[in-house]
């Protein structure tokens, strides 16, 4: 895995936006001055790289989206809302950004960030179809990224506003059952995480819910191998990384595409149907320790249908 520097993230974002270096540096460091920073042959100061990565329309504080979530106010509402997007309450998620869309700065990380999670929002609820929520989505990525339909996203290094934006965009194809256009941009996304900047939990939380959403797509393609070996994969860096959030979807995707394949009577399986009962279970109670009241309902209703019998945690 490489780690870019300060000096290849400048010049990465510039070359995506097209820039010169002349026109990079203008009124905040000589062009010899760029040249070496990009080349690895000088470290910006602190000053100098904020400067130039405002320039380009980035946020340096890449552990968090919202520039200003350093307001306390602000920081309370945003795990306030990830909360409610975690439980899938849709409804009280749209009340708490309607509150941080007055609260926030103008700033364009914040702006991206209101208006990106606003459009998943709206797709949720039903306010929009996928293809209007794709269309506005990919409209909010051009705000950092000039042009997004020409960026090489396995090499492009992505801020973690940018990493939401093209999960939500997966999502649209997801509702379309256009499978194909999601798992190509997830895997585009995914190998441009592996290989270039990784940040701190932040973008360890946004690899596993790509690897989640990844494996859900395998698996409605009917590719059941691939999806369990994704699942399993996250799960390993769930574990890793202590992140128990998208445990309970995780155990569930990778469960269902047991299912498929024991219907089907693969004789190199091994795994069997008692296995299945026992993940899925495992989902349930995690869920509900977790307070994900409607997921819970949700595993329920699947462990019923799957099974025949009903499920409460012992």
């Amino acid at each position: 895995m490489g780690v870019y520097c300060a000096g290849e993230l400048i010049k990465r974002y510039r070359e995506a936006q097209r820039l010169t270096q002349e026109q990079l540096s203008e009124g905040i460091c000589s062009v010899e001055t760029l040249s070496r920073f990009e080349n690895g042959h000088q470290t910006p100061g602190r000053y100098i790289y904020q400067q130039l990565m405002g320039r380009l329309g980035k946020n340096t504080e890449r552990a968090y989206a919202v520039v200003c979530g350093r307001n306390i106010k602000i920081s309370d509402l945003i795990a306030e809302y990830q909360a409610c997007r975690w439980r899938l309450e849709y409804e009280e998620a749209d009340t708490i950004i309607k509150k941080l869309e007055s609260l926030v700065d103008d700033s364009t990380t914040s702006r991206q960030y209101v208006l990106a999670q606003s459009t998943a929002l709206d797709m949720h609820l039903l306010r929009i179809s996928p293809q209007e929520a794709r269309k506005q989505l990919q409209e909010v990525l051009k705000l950092t990224i000039s042009e997004p339909e020409r960026q090489d996203f396995n090499r492009y290094p992505l801020m973690a506003n940018e990493l939401s934006i093209l999960y939500h965009i997966a999502n649209t194809y997801l509702a379309e059952d256009q499978f194909d256009a999601g798992i190509k941009l997830l895997e585009a996304v995914l190998q441009g995480i592996k290989s270039g900047y990784r940040g701190t939990e932040v973008y360890h939380y946004k690899e596993i819910m790509i690897m989640e959403r990844l494996a859900h797509m395998y698996g409605r393609m009917g590719d059941y191998h691939k999806a369990i070996a994704l699942a399993e994969q996250a799960l390993s860096l769930c574990r890793q990384q202590k992140c128990s959030v998208r445990l309970p979807q995780l155990l569930q995707t990778m469960e269902w595409s047991m299912e498929q394949l024991l219907q089907q009577e693969e004789k190199t399986l091994d795994f069997t149907w008692k296995d299945c009962k026992k993940i899925l279970r495992q989902a349930y109670c995690l869920s509900s320790a977790l307070g994900q009241k409607r997921y819970t309902e949700i595993l329920k209703n699947r462990y019923l249908e799957s099974f025949g019998e009903e499920l409460s945690v012992v």
